[in-house]
């Protein structure tokens, strides 16, 4: 019997500085919000674990629940409001980054290497 075994995304290595990246600039936002900085900072960080971790796996289901404030969809905020709910959203995601940071340091994970040699992660870009 055949096992399909898909090939790594990245080595351990690439993931864990991409993620340390990460976390500096978010942990920038929660000290400083900014809203364009903001978008560009959930994109990446959503582009780096869906290439690890899928699009719809253990992540995305603890994400789905970061920044659902209490304010009815489409209320506007003023600026206090706009920069609570960025540091209050960037505040989630960190800890979403963080656990999973830690989690594949300490037991890697199927989808990155431990060669950092063979990474494909310049390749793809």
């Amino acid at each position: 019997m055949a096992v399909n075994v898909r090939p790594a995304v990245m080595s351990r290595a690439a993931f864990l500085a991409a993620t340390d990246a990460l976390v500096e600039t978010g942990s920038a936002l929660v000290a400083e919000p900014n809203w364009d900085r903001f978008r560009s900072w959930l994109i990446d960080s959503d582009a780096l674990l869906e290439r690890v971790w899928g699009r719809m796996d253990r992540y995305h289901l603890a994400w789905l629940n970061v920044g659902r404030g209490s304010a009815p969809p489409g209320s506007s905020l003023d600026d206090a409001g706009t920069r609570r709910f960025i540091a209050e959203v960037a505040s989630g995601k960190l800890a979403v980054l963080r656990t999973m940071r830690s989690s594949v340091e300490r037991q890697g994970w199927t989808l990155l290497s431990d060669d950092a040699q063979d990474d494909p992660t310049e390749e793809n870009r």
